[in-house]
């Protein structure tokens, strides 16, 4: 069981997702009441969401930010007036986002 942050404080809830089982840790009895540090044979449960967010941040962190070159050759082509749009791509794409996000 897990316990998840919705904004409106913590509820338990059952998770399919991996887990870990934490082992002794060295000094363990020596911990307070006030210590926030695992205590040793609790299970942490990560859901299959939480991992690839964790990943899709991952990838967002490697990407590179702004292509300066790219966007100064599509500014100065909208401003001329020949900047070309492909309609029939866009909407092949809208399409296919969509589906990628339903299915």
């Amino acid at each position: 069981m897990t316990a998840r942050i919705n904004g409106q404080g913590f509820r338990p809830v059952e998770t399919s997702g991996a887990h870990r089982t934490e082992g002794p840790k060295a000094g363990a009895g020596h911990a307070s009441a006030e210590s926030t540090a695992p205590q040793a044979g609790e299970t942490v449960n990560i859901t299959r969401s939480a991992l690839l967010l964790a990943r899709l941040e991952e990838v967002v962190r490697a990407a590179p930010t702004v292509d300066a070159e790219k966007v100064g050759a599509i500014k100065a082509a909208v401003s001329a007036g020949t900047y070309a749009i492909d309609d029939q791509s866009v909407a092949d794409n809208m399409i296919r986002l969509d589906r990628e996000l339903l299915g």
